[in-house]
Formats: structure tokens, C-alpha cells, sequence
């Protein structure tokens, strides 16, 4: 907290913190500006706690959506990995559809999907494309893609130009001859990209 107020008045400025985990209440306490909470562990006698801070309401149904704004309690919301994939990190886009529309989610949510970073074969870009065609998903967020080692800000760009870009994600020749020799973070001969974090 000390080195984020040192850094007000900079720029791009200090980092918002944002506190994701089971303490909530102690780390709005200690001054984090935005906590994320699930709807399902929330109690009524919390609502004093949340008045002063922002928050993402952690979703286990699509149905709290519409319920949470109806009651004025926000419109940010996270649907979990949880929510989002089968047991085979495969998405139905189209009963996903299906569901948005059935609970009739309303235009004012801005809806977070959270999903997992440096899967198998990339297919975290896959699945943040597929979402992303959704047209109802605000923002895609990535867990434990910056974890403060080497290859934070490699995978972050591999994420944003995987996004972005029009590039193919399945051929590619940059860093083909780095990846034979067993370099990490560069394409290899089917076009995956390994990481030494997951190896």
C-alpha cells in the first residue's frame, strides 16, 4: 500500500488493487479499491462493507446477473472458469448463447469471463475468441497469467497479439529455430507455444 501511494501523481499512475480470495472484508479494511466476491457466500448484513468499494460479483449462475442489478447491488460481474468450461476445457458456445438469452442478462452488466492461462496446445485463445463472439462478454480475464517470474510479460503480449491480431494461431515460423532447440515461449512445428512454467 506504502508503494502505491508513493506512486500518485505518476505516469500511468499506481495500479488499482484489486483482491480476489476469501478476506475481503480485511483487504477493503487495508484500502484495495475493487474486491471480487461471490454472490453465492454473500450475506445481507455485508452490504455496510461494500459501500465504499468497488465490486465484481463472482457468479456461479447466469441468473444472478440479473438478480444482483435488480437489488442495486452493481452491474460488474466474473463468471468463473467453473461456469464456462467442461471437463475438457471445451466451451458450447451455442447453449452459452442460449443461456444469455433465456435469462435475459440485461445490457447494463459488464460481464467478466475468467479463464485459464497456458493451456495445452493454446487453447486459451480458443476459447477467449469463442467468448469473445459472444457479443455478451465485456472482458476476458486470464488466472495466474502474471505471477512474477520471467515469463509474465512474454505470455501477456502472446495473449494480447493472440486476441488482436489476424495472425494464424496455428502456423507460424517466428522462433521456429529457437523452439527446436528447446527454447520456451516461441512457436514450435504445429504452431503451439510451450511454456517453461508449465513444462
Amino acid at each position: 500500500m506504502k508503494e502505491q501511494a508513493s506512486a500518485k501523481g505518476d505516469f500511468p499512475g499506481s495500479v488499482p488493487i484489486v483482491y480476489w480470495g476469501d478476506n475481503w472484508k480485511v483487504a477493503v479494511e487495508n484500502g484495495a479499491e475493487l474486491v471480487v466476491i461471490s454472490c453465492d457466500g454473500f450475506q445481507n448484513d455485508d452490504i455496510d462493507s461494500v459501500e465504499d468499494v468497488g465490486v465484481i460479483w463472482k457468479t456461479s449462475e447466469l441468473s444472478q446477473i440479473k438478480l444482483m442489478i435488480e437489488k442495486g447491488m452493481g452491474n460488474v460481474f466474473l463468471l468463473d472458469n467453473d461456469l464456462l468450461l467442461n471437463d475438457k476445457n471445451g466451451i458450447n458456445i451455442e447453449h452459452l448463447e442460449q443461456q444469455f438469452q433465456l435469462e435475459c442478462i440485461p445490457e447494463s452488466a459488464i460481464v467478466i469471463a475468467a479463464l485459464p492461462s497456458m493451456l495445452p496446445e493454446n487453447l486459451e485463445l480458443t476459447l477467449g475468441r469463442s467468448l469473445s463472439s459472444l457479443g455478451s462478454i465485456s472482458s476476458l480475464v486470464f488466472k495466474e497469467s502474471c505471477v512474477s517470474d520471467e515469463e509474465d510479460a512474454k505470455y501477456s503480449q502472446f495473449i494480447i497479439d493472440g486476441l488482436t491480431k489476424k495472425s494464424s494461431s496455428t502456423f507460424s515460423m517466428t522462433g521456429l529455430t529457437g523452439s527446436t532447440n528447446g527454447h520456451f515461449g516461441v512457436s514450435s512445428h504445429s504452431g503451439e507455444v510451450k511454456w517453461k512454467r508449465k513444462a
